[in-house]
């Protein structure tokens, strides 16, 4: 009687285990992805939702979208073959349209429509006009950035490519001093970062 009273007790438990299972809902997965709204999960992958963007010019010129003016290569400051020697730190920096993110020296931050929190599109000739911005460890955020929102991929260039919000980030060689934002809407491709991980989204002029 001792067995087959401990062989109910058993089955029992299972089945409210079982009946507790049925009513639990499914866990998102981590992160966000590009065409998903803001969700908490792995850094660097709270993506705000794209949902309309054009893609069609994603592939073109190596990525850049357009044609862009030929720029030479430049050096990655306090680097050695173009890697940081240590963490990059992200920062926000004003401009005529408001608030974007920006490198350690204030240039601002771009995202290419067509990436993902894993895939960096821009190549070649493309890196060279919208360089990668890279780390050497954990990116770091100043006052202003989410540092949630910070993660890195592999760069198609070489090294650790910073992303914000699932956006792999760029700097790009025609602005030459912090806070221009001369690439805004390049090739409709290219839109600098905003704090809250969106893209700035001005209008192309004309």
């Amino acid at each position: 009687m001792k067995k087959s009273f401990r062989n109910s007790g058993v089955l029992i438990a299972i089945a409210l285990t079982a009946a507790a299972c049925s009513h639990t809902k499914a866990l998102a997965p981590e992160g966000g992805s590009l065409g998903l709204s803001p969700s908490s999960g792995a850094g660097g992958t709270n993506a705000p939702s794209l949902n309309g963007s054009n893609t069609s010019n994603a592939s073109k010129y190596n990525g850049a979208g357009y044609q862009t003016p030929v720029f030479t290569s430049t050096t990655v400051p306090n680097s050695y073959n173009d890697v940081p020697l240590g963490p990059t730190t992200i920062k926000v920096e004003n401009t005529k349209y408001g608030q974007v993110l920006a490198s350690p020296s204030g240039h601002t931050l771009y995202m290419r429509i067509g990436d993902s929190p894993t895939y960096a599109g821009c190549k070649s000739t493309c890196a060279i006009a919208f360089p990668p911005i890279l780390t050497n460890g954990a990116p770091q955020a100043s006052g202003g950035i989410l540092a949630a929102y910070l993660g890195v991929l592999t760069a198609p260039t070489r090294g650790e490519q910073i992303a914000y919000a699932g956006h792999p980030l760029y700097t790009y060689s025609g602005d030459t001093a912090p806070g221009m934002v001369s690439a805004e809407n390049a090739g409709g491709i290219w839109f600098a970062v905003t704090p809250t991980g969106a893209p700035l989204r001005v209008k192309a002029a004309g």
